[in-house]
């Protein structure tokens, strides 16, 4: 029997139930044990359940000091990302951050140095990149299943309610209280989504893409976007296009779609499935089917807190989502940040839905033009969506040479 992992927690509400239930499921097994929680509102007593005795405090230095913890999970607001993450690197421990991992590009190169300063790990909370599913049509594209790469694209229809941004102060917000937040449809419900787009693309690291074109609405009051599509343009000219809502008519479960010469693979990130079709079943540059899941294959999915566990036993097992392959994403979510407040959708575009705090704007026809968007590579305003007229916001970076189809 080895000793189980010492795991300190950072955040006992909203998602941070998500991982202390994790922890709990990871100890039975004697993996890991929590041995500090962390949080300025005490947890309730069925949250502590299974955890009988352990240290509960506001302050984190004194827990970190105390508890001396092998791995801290921060599960808090994304404004408190960094100096919480940053704190228990400094205090020698190594780090699961949740998505998105911090509010600013900025706030996300201090956090490498960080990490590299202190030789601590940082495992950002992108689930879906230890999906099987990912993995193998990774390998499927490499051995040319669907031919050559042409393209990828994502797409996300989900429903939200005024209770969704009402749970807490910074959700949709730019700011708060002067400090940048970036909370938004592509930051944050899909992050997932453009995470998964830029492993499948091979463009995760610095100067992996080239080109930016965004664009951003909302139907909600919010600041932020609630409906949004982005185009990163590999350095060889590889389109990834990432395009979601949360003001649909239907929630579907999110999928991404490698378009290939001969064929596409669609993946469901959310259900680690995935669909091959080729030859005279591959149906081109048209939007996937409602009934196209049933025919996929389900596959299994890595813990990423155990992952994390595996790597610092043995080094040679990779970290499924490392801090430095985030860059890409934190490129994207900079470029949020710096375009501002997204645009509000004319109310003569979408329809309501509900009272107080089931009230929901639905904005004609996005289900459709967000699968479109997927599966024609092409923005909002590009496939003539009335909302979205106008100009995408559109930046060039600098590159890298080498960057290559994933194999």
């Amino acid at each position: 029997m080895t000793t189980p992992t010492r795991v300190l927690q950072v955040g006992a509400h909203g998602y941070g139930r998500v991982h202390l239930d994790n922890i709990a499921a990871l100890g039975e097994s004697g993996l890991v044990r929590l041995v500090g929680l962390c949080d300025p509102v005490p947890p309730a007593p069925e949250t502590l359940a299974a955890f009988d005795g352990v240290p509960v405090s506001p302050e984190l230095d004194a827990l970190l000091a105390e508890q001396r913890p092998d791995v801290t999970i921060v599960a808090t607001p994304i404004h408190t990302h960094l100096p919480l993450a940053v704190t228990a690197l400094r205090a020698g421990s190594h780090v699961l951050l949740e998505k998105p991992p911090t509010p600013t590009l900025a706030d996300f190169e201090t956090l490498l140095a960080v990490s590299e300063e202190t030789d601590r790990r940082c495992q950002i909370g992108f689930q879906s990149l230890g999906s099987a599913a990912l993995a193998e049509a990774v390998d499927l594209v490499g051995s040319g299943t669907i031919g050559g790469l042409l393209g990828i694209g994502a797409a996300g229809t989900w429903i939200r309610d005024t209770a969704y941004y009402q749970r807490a102060p910074w959700a949709g917000r730019m700011v708060l209280d002067g400090r940048p937040v970036t909370d938004g449809a592509l930051t944050n419900a899909f992050a997932h989504a453009v995470a998964s787009a830029l492993r499948l693309g091979g463009a995760e690291r610095a100067g992996d893409v080239r080109r930016v074109e965004l664009e951003r609405f909302h139907a909600h009051p919010i600041e932020g976007d609630d409906t949004a599509c982005v185009r990163l343009t590999r350095s060889d000219g590889l389109p990834i296009v990432v395009a979601v809502t949360v003001c649909a008519e239907r929630t579907r479960d999110p999928y991404l779609i490698l378009h290939g010469e001969s064929g596409r693979i669609t993946v469901w990130y959310t259900r680690d499935q995935l669909l091959v079709e080729t030859g005279s079943a591959f149906p081109g540059a048209r939007p996937v089917t409602d009934d196209a899941q049933s025919r996929a294959r389900v596959l299994s999915r890595t813990n990423l807190l155990a992952n994390l566990v595996d790597h610092l036993a043995d080094p040679s097992v990779p970290l499924l989502s490392p801090s430095a392959g985030s860059h890409t994403f934190m490129r994207a979510m900079e470029e949020i940040r710096l375009d501002g407040p997204a645009r509000a959708i004319d109310p003569r575009y979408y329809r309501e839905e509900g009272t107080g705090q089931r009230w929901r704007p639905i904005i004609d026809g996005v289900d459709t033009v967000v699968a479109r968007s997927a599966a024609e590579l092409r923005l909002f305003s590009e496939l003539g969506a009335p909302w979205a007229a106008g100009s995408p916001r559109d930046t060039t970076l600098p590159t890298r040479q080498g960057v290559s189809s994933p194999s």
